[in-house]
């Protein structure tokens, strides 16, 4: 009788301590059974598996200076059989930051003939419209460019989440007034869920990056889609990022500056 007690006075326990980590870390309990039961498989497997699913969609890589010195004569295909059609660099961070490739590599891409985009990589413990500043300053959109994106990646230190979405809108507020057209976010699937899946962010077409093996990203709807940190293409060293765009061609001319 002492011992059946003492088990189901641990049982309680246990389960007491298992709701007060859902409630207090808000456990994705979707993605953690998605991680659990999925099936173990080698990157090139995946990748080819995205392909497969969707043969009418269009691919495309995004790049900063880690990725060093590219063979750009070589870059026109992901696993030399899919046909690279857009490329997104990174162009600015915070409020003083410019990637040292970027202005080399956006006319270099300009130069042959691939849907380019352009991205600013968000501080969050920087001041929102110096940021938009430093983007506007040195990144010229045209007609045929991706919108403006704005990478925001991680929580503030020193602001609160509500001061933090505050200044993410008035970025995007900022950025669509000079550019004139509506931005791009990128962050990761769970962030975005966990932190930016209010109202004010519904309007926002969504990049998102979620490297496990669903079927797709939770975050619905999304309208480019970073698959994978672990592709390859000719003319790049190492692994790199690839990207699906939720449509065809057609699709694509419509997203993009007029």
């Amino acid at each position: 009788m002492i011992r059946r007690k003492i088990i189901l006075s641990l049982i309680i326990f246990f389960s007491s301590i298992l709701v007060l980590a859902i409630y207090y870390f808000r456990l994705d309990l979707n993605i953690l059974y998605h991680r659990l039961n999925q099936k173990s498989t080698s990157a090139f497997t995946k990748n080819e598996s995205i392909f497969k699913r969707y043969p009418r969609f269009l691919y495309g890589i995004d790049l900063s200076h880690y990725q060093g010195k590219i063979d750009w004569k070589a870059v026109n295909y992901i696993n030399d059989s899919i046909p690279i059609a857009f490329i997104i660099v990174r162009a600015t961070m915070g409020v003083d930051g410019l990637d040292s490739e970027y202005i080399s590599r956006w006319e270099t891409i300009k130069n042959k003939d691939i849907i380019r985009g352009a991205y600013h990589y968000y501080r969050p413990n920087q001041h929102s419209l110096s940021q938009a500043q430093q983007f506007k300053t040195h990144v010229q959109l045209r007609p045929g460019d991706l919108p403006p994106i704005l990478d925001i990646e991680n929580l503030s230190t020193i602001q609160s989440l509500e001061n933090l979405k505050l200044g993410i809108k008035k970025w995007l507020n900022d950025i669509e007034f000079h550019y004139g057209v509506t931005p791009i976010i990128y962050t990761g699937d769970h962030f975005y869920r966990k932190y930016l899946d209010t109202p004010e962010f519904d309007k926002y077409p969504i990049w998102i990056a979620n490297y496990g093996n669903y079927v797709e990203p939770f975050t619905q709807p999304w309208s480019i889609w970073q698959f994978t940190e672990q592709g390859q293409v000719n003319g790049v060293e190492g692994f790199m990022d690839l990207n699906v765009f939720n449509g065809t061609y057609p699709d694509l001319k419509r997203f993009l500056i007029k």
